[in-house]
């Protein structure tokens, strides 16, 4: 009884097969990304990590190339282009400035990427693009000009119209214009002018002034020191209402005999807010001091304050007395006026003395010092209590002068009445009558520009809201003259709104035309410029074009937006605006374009991942951050669409790689220590081989093609070798079929003969990949075969003869003697000698049936010979003789002169044109016709003045299928007042 147990102690002990789960099959692409400062790679299923880079160096920033032959990356602050195994690396130019983010065309000719610029202690990025193949700089996006902006995360749409970016921004206020007209944008003929009004406004008080107040510091300027100190608050506050930038500086003077620091001393550095400064200024200590305010006005003119490079300098002079000169050799009235003037100061006086006596202008030094700076002088008659009133009308009547100066292209030319300088109050407007040329040979389709500074008080540079542009598109004689200008408004809440432009159109005479404009006016506009072309057409077909940009201003928002721009940055789009809920919050970055372009993902706050089509619409949240879903950012789409790869990152934790379906789901690790994915899109030839037929006799003929298809993502080029083996003669060459893309299917075919009785294995490759087809060759029959063929069929009586050609075949592997081949009642009567077939011979024999009447009858053809011939059946051969006559058929066999008569057609060519008529008369009506299956019907004229009668319709070949002359039987052209036979009058 042991064994049953033992029986059962074998069987658990014994080996037990385990199913192991084979890998799933790695899809076509790879994923790239950034681990320990290396660009690697790993499978579709994240296995297989492969170090690209391998380099002390970091590297990062990793992009593949559409086609994912070629991989960009990021090496100490440099793009870098390499093969995409990451061999043959080099610099993509020679830039100095730090690069980030490459980001390739779907060509693969340019490469987007962010270029660092320097500002102050930091820098500004911008997006620009590069030529790959030289590394020459071709573009660079833009940014609107009522934006201030930092664009990075570039990403090329597959279609290469549009770039996705990053962009932070705030809106810029500018100063406002101070000229009526700042940009003029418009057509122009050759030769032909145009005019414009220029106002210039000027304000009471100069433009971001730096007033610096010089006060006579003697003991007899005690009460004015203290007016100043009681009266400049109020002072600092009217002249900022005016111009809130204004700063204001303190100096005061005396003579030397109160020591060399007190000749001059600053006693407050321009600052908007001197007044608690200005209470520490006080008197010197000599009773009898003398003043020395030549040194002064030099001393602040000559570095003692720090004027800002584009402020109006301006010193107010306090004083009772005139001055002496000064203690060096070089402070006189010239050196003053020298030091003013070079650093463009101009000089108030308020004079504080008394009206008669010493005072400050009693010897006109003040005068003439205003004079020479383009300066006033105001004297104070009511005390110091005054003297803050005395400042301020000095500041308010300041002269202004106005300088136009013109720059403008060849081609166009401008004149200014009055040509300037003007010279008035300020605070006055300043108006200029413009004449713009237009040369007679300016090129048609060219942009000439002038510029009109309008600079103010002799300043070397011009003040910003103070130039004039003026942009011509130079039309020919010829097409019309369209014009639209620029347009911005600001935008409510909301993704855009509807913006109304105005557009016209004249001819080359002058007469109005109506334009189409695209997007047509009223559209809503999104938030950020776009393009509007305008075209127009006149009666002659000429056509002008005119474009403008309307920018649509949205109010600042908090963090980073989502832009589509154009690769010229014609136009720009605020694709966030109009994002909707959950997708709706601020700080949107990594912008990543669908594989067909549909659809774009993003991250957002670095709590969410979403999806939205290319027209902002239909978002939709795939991943968010969650308690093992970390951060999750920097999407990319997997190329069948339907999955995205994206990281997260832990705090202080490297990253990691998860992929998530499109439509949401739950994230799937990928791969851990890796960030900055980008995909890698492969190829996945297939070689397929057929022969049809796979089996053919001795001899016979199959076709075989050889069949390259690509089910993978990205192109591949492909070199078809072929090995036909010996038993076959013939079959397709091995060639170079190019690159086959994503889906496509190439094929190569050729006609082999089997000349050996066997299986025979044809074989195809494109690199290791391989395919194979069998051929099977009958053995050899021993036959003599006979084939017949006739040409044309049907033919016509009178056109082209019938060709007969007989074929003869010898596949026996004997020679045969005595051959001949009998053709009942037509060529070979009693028969057509061929005479001896080697093995495999073959010979024609040929001859002709004419076309000279109707036939329709088989011809039966067989060959004989003398020698083996195992299969006599197909020693026969049949074919079908047919020559037909075309007919016509009149449906009467009279009729009047005047009259009309149906004409039907038979047995014609199909598809032939032919011409019919009378064989006499004047009538040719209808002339031409065209038969469709071989038959018509036609109608013929006989005119009412014709010849009278017998006659025939006729039918001429013109083109096609060849046919002789065919008449139709006779008719009879009777005199209109006859008659019919049968008609019996009545009396």
């Amino acid at each position: 009884m042991r064994a049953l147990p033992l029986l059962l102690v074998a069987l658990l002990t014994a080996p037990v097969p385990v199913a192991v789960a084979q890998p799933p099959q790695t899809e076509p692409f790879t994923i790239g990304f950034t681990g320990d400062g290396d660009i690697l790679t790993v499978d579709s299923n994240g296995n297989t990590r492969t170090n690209l880079t391998n380099d002390r160096r970091e590297q990062y920033d990793p992009a593949f190339s559409f086609d994912g032959t070629k991989l960009a990356y990021v090496d100490d602050r440099h793009v870098m282009i390499a093969n995409a195994d990451g061999t043959n690396p080099k610099r993509l130019n020679d830039e100095v400035l730090a690069q980030s983010e490459p980001a390739w065309s779907p060509d693969g000719t340019q490469i987007a990427l962010v270029t660092w610029i320097p500002i102050g202690d930091g820098s500004r990025p911008v997006v620009e693009i590069y030529r790959v193949a030289d590394g020459v700089k071709t573009g660079e996006i833009p940014v609107p000009k009522h934006l201030s902006a930092d664009d990075t995360q570039p990403d090329w749409s597959p279609d290469g119209k549009t770039i996705a970016i990053s962009r932070r921004s705030s809106t810029i206020t500018p100063p406002p214009p101070q000229i009526t007209q700042p940009d003029t944008d418009r057509p122009g003929r050759q030769g032909s002018t145009f005019d414009l009004e220029q106002v210039v406004h000027t304000s009471r008080i100069p433009p971001n002034p730096d007033v610096v107040l010089l006060i006579d510091a003697s003991k007899s300027m005690g009460e004015e020191l203290q007016a100043v100190k009681d009266q400049l608050e109020a002072i600092v506050k009217d002249v900022k209402d005016v111009q809130s930038e204004t700063r204001f500086g303190v100096a005061t003077y005396a003579g030397p005999e109160n020591n060399r620091i007190r000749l001059f001393k600053r006693e407050v550095e321009l600052t908007p807010d001197p007044v608690a400064a200005v209470q520490g200024v006080k008197l010197v200590d000599e009773d009898n001091s003398e003043e020395m305010w030549f040194n002064a006005l030099i001393e602040t003119s000559s570095g003692e304050f720090d004027f800002r490079p584009d402020s109006s300098r301006v010193v107010v002079l306090i004083g009772d007395e005139p001055t002496l000169p000064g203690p060096d050799e070089d402070d006189t009235f010239d050196d003053a006026v020298t030091a003013l003037n070079k650093a463009n100061v101009r000089v108030i006086g308020v004079d504080t003395g008394p009206a008669t006596g010493r005072r400050l202008d009693s010897e006109e030094q003040a005068t003439q010092i205003a004079a020479r700076t383009n300066g006033v002088v105001k004297h104070l008659t009511s005390g110091a209590k005054e003297i803050g009133q005395a400042i301020l009308k000095g500041i308010d009547d300041l002269p202004v002068k106005v300088m136009p100066t013109a720059k403008c292209d060849t081609g166009l030319s401008v004149e200014l009445t009055p040509p300037g300088p003007v010279e008035g109050p300020s605070g006055q407007d300043f108006t200029f009558a413009e004449k713009f040329t237009i040369a007679p040979n300016a090129t048609p389709g060219s942009t000439l520009r002038c510029t009109i500074e309008f600079r103010l008080n002799n300043e070397p540079d011009v003040r910003p809201g103070h130039v004039q542009t003026v942009t011509v598109r130079v039309a020919d004689l010829v097409d019309p003259l369209v014009r639209v200008d620029d347009v911005t408004v600001q935008a409510p809440d909301g993704p855009g709104v509807p913006v109304t432009y105005q557009a016209s159109a004249t001819n080359s005479q002058g007469q109005p035309l109506t334009p189409a404009c695209t997007p047509p006016s009223g559209t809503v506009f999104p938030i950020g410029t776009t393009t509007v072309t305008c075209t127009a057409t006149d009666a002659q077909g000429n056509t002008g074009t005119d474009t403008a940009v309307v920018t649509v201003v949205a109010k600042d928002s908090e963090g980073a937006r989502i832009w589509l721009v154009t690769p010229d940055g014609s136009s720009q789009t605020d694709l966030s605006a109009r994002f909707a809920e959950p997708c709706d919050a601020r700080d949107d970055k990594d912008p990543a374009w669908s594989p067909d372009g549909k659809s774009l993902a993003f991250s957002q706050d670095s709590e969410r991942i979403c999806t939205v089509n290319a027209d902002g619409s239909g978002a939709r949240q795939v991943v968010e951050d969650a308690e093992d879903i970390i951060r999750p950012r920097d999407p990319a789409w997997l190329p069948d669409g339907t999955r995205l790869v994206f990281q997260i990152e832990g705090i202080e934790q490297p990253p990691d790689l998860y992929t998530v379906p499109v439509q949401g789901g739950t994230p799937q690790l990928l791969t851990r220590n890796a960030g900055q994915p980008t995909v890698q899109r492969l190829p996945r030839l297939a070689v397929t081989t057929t022969a049809t037929p796979a089996e053919i006799p001795f001899n016979g003929k199959t076709t075989i093609e050889v069949a390259v298809t690509n089910s993978g993502f990205a192109p591949a080029p492909a070199t078809v070798t072929v090995t036909v083996p010996p038993g076959l003669q013939g079959g397709p060459a091995g060639t170079n079929l190019g690159p086959i893309a994503p889906g496509e299917r190439k094929t190569v075919t050729g006609e082999a003969t089997g000349i050996t009785a066997g299986e025979h294995v044809v074989t195809a490759a494109v690199g290791a990949i391989t395919s194979q087809v069998t051929v099977k060759v009958l053995e050899r029959t021993g036959s003599l075969s006979l084939a017949v063929s006739a040409n044309p069929v049907p033919a016509f009586v009178g056109g082209d003869d019938v060709s007969v050609t007989f074929k003869l075949l010898n596949s026996s592997g004997s020679t045969l003697t005595n051959v001949r081949v009998v053709a009942s009642a037509f060529g070979c009567q009693p028969e057509c000698l061929v005479g001896t077939l080697g093995p495999d011979g073959q010979a024609e024999v040929k001859f002709t049936v004419p076309a000279t009447q109707a036939v329709d009858r088989e011809l039966v053809g067989v060959v004989i010979a003398t020698g083996p011939d195992q299969n006599a059946q197909d020693n026969l051969a049949v074919t079908r003789i047919v020559i037909k006559q075309p007919t016509l058929t009149v449906d009467q066999q009279a009729g009047p002169l005047g009259g009309v008569v149906s004409l039907q057609g038979k047995d014609f060519p199909a598809g032939a044109k032919l011409r019919l008529g009378w064989t006499t008369g004047i009538s040719e009506t209808p002339g031409e016709v065209t038969t469709a299956d071989g038959t018509f019907s036609a109608q013929l004229l006989v005119f009412h003045n014709d010849s009278e009668g017998i006659r025939q319709a006729q039918a001429v070949s013109v083109e096609g299928t060849k046919f002789g002359e065919v008449k139709s039987a006779d008719f009879l052209a009777l005199p209109s007042t006859v008659q019919p036979s049968d008609f019996v009058e009545r009396g």
